[in-house]
């Protein structure tokens, strides 16, 4: 393909906001072991970084991912891994299923707040026992009246500590392993999460990472993304 003058002028607009609003910042943010994430991501909304592929109705550009590849490219600019590492949960790990499959009153509730930069959003995928094996994961979320209750764990959670919703993973039937997995939109606040200190890394210092713990975390199903059962597929 041939990268067109919208593309160039994305580019240029990316590489202006690596140089002037992420750069000079990033030796602090490395040290401290985390960075202003909703400041950031507040600001890249500002110019439309957060939402180039996603749907137009939930503030989104609606441009194709040639877009988005002309941004990462950029971000890879950065002087560091962790704060594209961060931007890249948020749009192109946390919200894609959500934004092709998720009901309108789900992208309403936290999809627009995502691309608007108002929240920050992270995936919930990984545990101890299962991380490139995503279908062995146990974390379990079981029907009660219009709920779902969610118990388990999941480590290596990037974003977790400022996060204001989960894209989770869990085993919503005893089907097998491929076919029994659910994607849940979980608000980071609800009763039953808790985290581990954060994780102290050798790399990606500037993010926030940590175990994220569901004890009887109770959401509706109607956070459910797509079709029950569907949630490895969309993984």
């Amino acid at each position: 393909m041939k990268f067109t003058a919208e593309h160039e002028a994305l580019r240029r607009t990316t590489r202006q906001f690596v140089e002037t609003e992420l750069n000079p910042f990033i030796p602090t943010w490395e040290a401290e072991g985390r960075f202003p994430i909703h400041d950031v991501f507040k600001k890249m909304s500002d110019l439309g970084l957060l939402g180039i592929c996603k749907p137009e109705e939930n503030g989104g550009l609606g441009l194709d991912y040639s877009y988005n590849l002309v941004v990462a490219e950029e971000l890879g600019r950065a002087a560091c891994g962790g704060v594209p590492l961060a931007i890249g949960v948020q749009t192109d790990m946390a919200t894609p299923a959500l934004a092709r499959f998720g009901s309108k009153e789900l992208r309403d509730e936290f999809l627009t707040p995502a691309i608007a930069g108002e929240y920050v959003a992270s995936i919930a995928v990984s545990e101890v026992h299962a991380g490139s094996d995503v279908a062995a994961i146990k974390t379990t979320a079981k029907k009660d009246g219009d709920d779902y209750i969610i118990n388990g764990s999941k480590m290596w959670i990037t974003n977790s500590l400022q996060a204001d919703f989960f894209c989770l993973l869990a085993n919503t039937s005893d089907d097998k392993p491929h076919v029994n997995k659910s994607m849940i939109i979980v608000p980071a606040k609800a009763a039953g999460i808790s985290f581990s200190e954060p994780l102290n890394k050798l790399g990606m210092r500037s993010t926030t990472t940590a175990q994220v713990y569901f004890d009887n975390v109770r959401v509706p199903q109607r956070n459910l993304v797509g079709a029950e059962g569907m949630g490895f597929m969309m993984q």
